[in-house]
């Protein structure tokens, strides 16, 4: 089976790595990686981690991201993005793609493969973000998609409530999960280096992405921001924002914040290791990243999470919630950093989920055929 498997950022890819990796070395799967979106912002950093990957075909096709992040931006993104996922479709003729979650690039995607006659396996359908348009998004991916494969038992009974095929709905946790279990850790010592930071008795890892549904990105920063300053003795390490509207705005004040502290460090991509390195010595994740809640707690750290972009999604004991407001933050914060989350159970799952979908495609004898669906009423 030839399937071609779309990444558009560093966060999807994290996700997607263990899957691919097992099919990749699979006799019964041919793995085409497609690389697009963010992966060609900032250097090519997080493109440069796909490629050490080793995986034998990696197809790019370049979207045109820049500094302009306005919506017309993005929306001349997206019609690249239809136009040159289209051609590579053309050119591949996959009997499936894969996609992660629900990024905005990701609907082009899908269209094309739609107008092709590739069905698609989507992958974390059925959370809940209700402060972002990606939760629009990921519905819509659902609707597009053939075959599902969502992390959390709400988040399958969700798909289903979307109308779609029990008989193609696969409840089989997070991927994330089982990047965690592979992933080796940089020795402290060699972590800290890396980042560039001398550690303080207490350190957290900071991202903030855009929320996308509000007006007041630039206020929720700067709230949050002004929180931090108030915590001189804790070290920080920041990571870039997401290709949103707002995004390069925030990068733009999380940099000066940094340049402008001893006790910060501003890096755009970390790369899976060195940010499961970060979360194993730091002490909290603050800012409002879907990491906070699907990986932090597998490290028995707790999660400060900021205003609503992740409102839905399922929890678990260790994840704090506070609105955009200073001094809530820095009161959750506080708060956190005194926190024992050592026994913590993350609700995503047990780390073996790629294992899980691998079965499930393996035993796929007509992909084709995923491409005519028929709509499951629940009152029926």
């Amino acid at each position: 089976m030839k399937i071609l498997a779309v990444t558009t950022t560093r966060a999807d890819w994290g996700l997607l790595a263990p899957l691919l990796e097992q099919l990749e070395t699979s006799p019964e799967f041919d793995l085409v990686v497609l690389v697009t979106g963010q992966h060609h912002l900032d250097n090519g950093i997080s493109r440069g981690a796909i490629e050490a990957e080793g995986f034998n075909r990696i197809i790019d096709v370049d979207i045109g991201f820049s500094q302009d992040d306005s919506p017309v931006a993005l929306s001349g993104a997206m019609a690249k993005a239809l136009v040159g996922v289209a051609q590579v479709l053309d050119q591949e003729k996959p009997d499936l793609m894969i996609v992660l979650g629900d990024r905005y690039e990701q609907l082009p995607i899908a269209s094309a493969a739609l107008l092709a006659k590739v069905p698609i396996a989507h992958l974390c359908g059925g959370d809940i973000t209700e402060g972002a348009i990606d939760d629009a998004v990921r519905h819509a991916l659902t609707k597009l998609s053939a075959i599902h494969f969502p992390t959390t038992n709400e988040a399958y009974q969700r798909i289903l409530q979307l109308g779609e095929d029990p008989a193609k709905v696969f409840n089989v946790g997070s991927t994330g999960l089982d990047r965690i279990r592979q992933m080796p850790r940089l020795p402290e010592n060699n972590f800290w280096q890396s980042v560039g930071l001398e550690p303080k008795a207490q350190n957290v890892l900071i991202t903030f992405h855009p929320p996308t549904l509000a007006d007041d990105t630039k206020k929720q920063v700067s709230a949050l921001l002004e929180a931090l300053s108030g915590f001189p003795q804790i070290g920080m390490i920041f990571t870039g924002s997401n290709a949103d509207p707002g995004g390069k705005l925030i990068d733009q004040m999380v940099q000066q914040f940094a340049t402008n502290s001893e006790n910060a460090v501003f890096h755009t991509s970390l790369g899976s290791q060195r940010y499961f390195s970060a979360l194993t010595y730091c002490d909290a994740v603050v800012g409002n990243s879907s990491s906070g809640l699907y990986e932090a707690p597998s490290f028995g750290i707790p999660t400060v999470n900021i205003g609503d972009r992740q409102d839905g999604r399922l929890r678990a004991s260790s994840v704090l919630d506070c609105p955009a407001e200073r001094q809530s933050i820095a009161d959750t914060l506080s708060r956190a950093l005194e926190l024992d989350c050592s026994m913590v159970t993350n609700p995503y799952g047990d780390g073996y989920s790629a294992e899980r979908i691998v079965k499930v495609l393996a035993s796929l004898e007509n992909p084709s055929a995923l491409t005519r669906k028929k709509f499951q009423d629940l009152s029926k």
